[in-house]
């Protein structure tokens, strides 16, 4: 089992909160959830980590599911902007 470092886990939760907001993925409004994974760094988009925290967000009920076109989709849930206000402060 790896040890997962926290702060290194909100860093990347921050990036993909960050890059939904931008493009406003807000409820109706979804992307693939694999392109969660580009707002990461490189040598880190295959690692453990990025799994764990993108299942961290859907745990969390930040991110909600889209099932579309077979693939997975998600986007920022409308009633969590208070949890996603304070992922953009840690």
């Amino acid at each position: 089992m790896i040890k997962l470092d926290k702060k290194e886990v909100q860093d990347i939760q921050k990036k993909m909160v960050r890059m939904l907001k931008n493009k406003k993925k807000y409820g109706g409004a979804h992307t693939e959830t694999i392109h969660l994974r580009n707002c990461v760094p490189k040598h880190l988009r295959g690692e453990k980590i990025v799994d764990f925290a993108i299942k961290d967000l859907f745990g969390k009920g930040i991110l909600i599911n889209k099932q579309s076109t077979g693939e997975l989709h998600c986007s920022l849930n409308n009633t969590k902007l208070k949890e996603i206000e304070e992922i953009e402060k840690n």
